[in-house]
This record gives C-alpha cells, sequence and structure tokens, in this order.
C-alpha cells in the first residue's frame, strides 16, 4: 500500500512538472525595451558622460518609435506584425514593454527585425490623439508626420558654459533655390538584431545612447543647435544609430 501510494505520488508530481514545462514552453512572450550607456544602464539629468569628441554631457531625454515589428526563427519562418507602431520612452516604464494581441513565441528564434521611425504610409500627421505619441509631432512645414526620435542632451561647451543638443530625427528635406523644401526624404531604416533575452524571458531591443554621438562616426554636437531641417546632419547621426541597437 505504501509502495502504490509513492508510485501514485510520484506520477502525480511528474504530471505537475510536465504541465508546467510545456505551458513554459508555449507562454506568451513580450518585447523589452532598454536604454544604456556604455554598456551600463542610463544615469538621467547628470553631467557624467563624455564623448569621443571630448565633451561632457547628461542625458535628459530619450524617445523613439519602432513600427513592423517581427521576429525571424531559425528555421526561416518570420512572424511579422505588420503596421505595429510602438513608442519607448526612458522615462515612462510603461513604454518599455510591448505585448502583442497575439500569442507567439521566441522557442528557436533567430533575430528581431523592426524599423527605427516609422515608413512613409505609416507617418502621417494626427495619427495620434494623446500624449506622449502626439508630443513627438514633426512640423507639417518639414515634411510631417512624427519624429522618429528625440535624444535631448545638455553638455559643457568648449567655453566652460552649459549648452543643449536635440537630436531629433524625421523626415529630411531637400531645398530649391529660394530656400523652401521642395521635397522630403524618409530616413526610417530597417534594423536586424541577434534575440537576446532578459531575466523574464522577454526579448531585448536596447540602444545604447552614446553610439548616438560617437560610432562609427565621432560626432561634434557642439556644433548644432538642433538638426531638423539639416538632412547631412541628421544623416550623420542616422548612420550611428544604425549601430546603437543590439
Amino acid at each position: 500500500m505504501i509502495f502504490w501510494y509513492a508510485k501514485r505520488r510520484r506520477h502525480f508530481i511528474m504530471l505537475i512538472l510536465s504541465t508546467l514545462l510545456c505551458t513554459a514552453a508555449t507562454a506568451q512572450n513580450n518585447i523589452r525595451f532598454k536604454f544604456s550607456a556604455d554598456g551600463g544602464d542610463v544615469v538621467l539629468n547628470e553631467i557624467r558622460y563624455k564623448s569621443a569628441r571630448g565633451l561632457g554631457y547628461s542625458i535628459c531625454q530619450c524617445q523613439y518609435f519602432v513600427s513592423d515589428i517581427a521576429v525571424r526563427y531559425k528555421d526561416g519562418t518570420t512572424k511579422l506584425w505588420s503596421g505595429t507602431v510602438h513608442y519607448a520612452d526612458i522615462e515612462i516604464e510603461r513604454t518599455l514593454l510591448w505585448r502583442p494581441a497575439d500569442d507567439f513565441t521566441l522557442t528557436n528564434a533567430d533575430s528581431l527585425y523592426f524599423t527605427f521611425g516609422l515608413d512613409s504610409v505609416a507617418n502621417r500627421s494626427y495619427r495620434f490623439r494623446n500624449p506622449p505619441e502626439n508630443l513627438m509631432f514633426w512640423p507639417d512645414y518639414l515634411g510631417g508626420g512624427y519624429h522618429y526620435m528625440k535624444t535631448n542632451i545638455r553638455y559643457i561647451a568648449q567655453d566652460g558654459q552649459y549648452a543643449a543638443f536635440n537630436c531629433h530625427i524625421g523626415r529630411g528635406q531637400v531645398y530649391g533655390a529660394d530656400g523652401e523644401p521642395e521635397s522630403y526624404i524618409e530616413n526610417s531604416f530597417r534594423v536586424a538584431i541577434p534575440v537576446r533575452r532578459d531575466s523574464d524571458g522577454n526579448a531585448l531591443i536596447t540602444l545604447d545612447i552614446p553610439t548616438i554621438f560617437d560610432s562609427p562616426a565621432p560626432t561634434l554636437f557642439s556644433d548644432y543647435g538642433g538638426i531638423m531641417n539639416n538632412q547631412n546632419a541628421m544623416s550623420l547621426f542616422i548612420g550611428n544609430i544604425k549601430s546603437a541597437f543590439f
């Protein structure tokens, strides 16, 4: 009788463990957005970072849009959320986890893909009615739609005074001889990164903020107050943003 009870108990425990393992294997995963500074956590509003060009600065804000998120698996299949738009803000915790409407798994996932910003179809003015997303609007005169990114810093200029630089990325402009915009440039681009997970099993999309200023092209942000109407400057920083995601 004791042997029978022990055997049944072992069977019951194994059944529970098997159920838990199956549930864990099929549980829905999410995507977490993270910000880093040279591989560590970001500390806001303190002059503790130094650019490759030698200027000390503080990170004040960082927010951006991604769209059309996709997961590619090792067997070559892809899970794409076409039309997805997600806003990530370093100061708003709830924006740092994206929960898709349908279940998916990261089992055997190889890569994450997404568009930095919004493509020409998604990037239409007045799409977002409420903050914080609607605060990312891009002036109609400069092409309309929304910022792809706002990264705002304060730095110590060469004269020792504090100054500000707003790395704002969105549609670029081509100016005619009269100084007016005659056409616009879509500055969004596709990003692919290997799948990495946090301690909760969520896939990670991490943006390293200093890389925006330093790599592969060290920039001297003291040359600019803002860059929203300067496509050459936006192109320079976009080249670094492509390297900043991992």
